[in-house]
């Protein structure tokens, strides 16, 4: 099912932030900007998901309306676009299946499900994606990241035998792989062609995955500049390893090892964008934006990706 936009799965997958007005209303204007700014630096493959696009600080009935927003923006913009927004972080499976419906109807490609219930079986997952595929013969999605056990309540990786299982249902064409752990990344990958797998990350740990056939990743440095994330996807696969060099010590380095280890990504993210100019970093408590103290780190942080990131793209201009 679904070959044809299965195979326009592939290279780097833009987040679709969610800006906050100083009332902490949603910022529709902003976001509209920053989704026609990547559009116009060449992303073609738009994602709201559940931390990114900050779904746990919204109620479900605000997931739905930015969800349709994002869906409608991006495919006014170009219908060829891709469009993958999700469910909510906790739901039931009758909610996770009025979502993907909301999702098919207002014209996603995809729709992303996470599942952050507590895993006791692989049946109770793999049911799940089921029920929801056969209702609404939606492309899915899979949000992989660990689950909380349900027997200690200890945090575990997915099971091997759940990541074989998926392919049992026909609507899942993609993955998010989120472990952040090497051997259950590589086991992902024995997924593809099948399904194909967006790997979570800097693009430094991406690398690592070259020689086991990774093909698709979500964005980092390129989150302010699409043309980061289309040049280095040239590089990985044209093997231009200067290029791919220059982007992951000059301009994603700087960031991910100044800021993010110091501040943490989902902070530091937001920030940047409003470094760069495209969306203020106010979030809804309980998660808090940056003071102004620690955004000044950012702020350097930026600075210097502009200076190495400006002249290269004079060169090739």
């Amino acid at each position: 099912m679904f070959e044809d936009l299965k195979r326009r799965l592939y290279g780097c997958f833009y987040t679709i932030f969610t800006p906050f007005a100083a009332d902490e209303s949603i910022d529709y204007e902003s976001l509209e900007k920053y989704l026609t700014v990547l559009y116009r630096q060449g992303a073609q493959r738009f994602y709201a998901m559940a931390y990114n696009s900050r779904y746990s600080q919204l109620t479900h009935s605000e997931i739905r309306t930015l969800n349709e927003f994002c869906i409608r923006t991006v495919k006014q913009l170009d219908r060829s676009n891709i469009v993958i927004v999700g469910d909510p972080i906790h739901c039931s499976t009758r909610e996770t299946i009025e979502f993907t419906r909301h999702a098919k109807d207002a014209g996603a490609d995809l729709v992303s499900l996470i599942v952050r219930e507590k895993y006791f079986t692989d049946d109770q997952i793999i049911d799940h994606f089921a029920d929801v595929g056969r209702a609404t013969r939606m492309a899915i999605l899979v949000h992989e990241m660990p689950f909380l056990s349900g027997y200690d309540g200890t945090q575990m990786q997915w099971p091997r035998s759940l990541m074989a299982a998926l392919p049992k249902v026909p609507e899942i064409i993609a993955l998010k792989e989120d472990a952040k752990d090497f051997d259950i990344t590589r086991a992902a990958l024995e997924l593809e062609p099948r399904i194909r797998v967006v790997i979570a990350g800097r693009k430094s740990t991406f690398m690592r995955f070259r020689p086991h056939g990774a093909r698709a990743y979500l964005n980092g440095i390129s989150i302010i500049d699409a043309r980061i994330g289309e040049r280095f996807w040239t590089a990985y696969e044209a093997g231009d390893d200067k290029t791919i060099r220059f982007i992951l010590e000059k301009l994603e380095a700087p960031f991910f090892d100044r800021c993010c280890a110091k501040y943490g990504w989902h902070r530091c993210n937001k920030a940047l964008l409003q470094a760069a100019g495209l969306m203020h970093r106010r979030d809804r408590m309980p998660l808090k934006h940056l003071s102004d103290e620690e955004f000044a780190l950012i702020e350097a942080t930026y600075a210097e990706i502009q200076n190495a990131w400006t002249p290269a793209l004079k060169a090739v201009a």
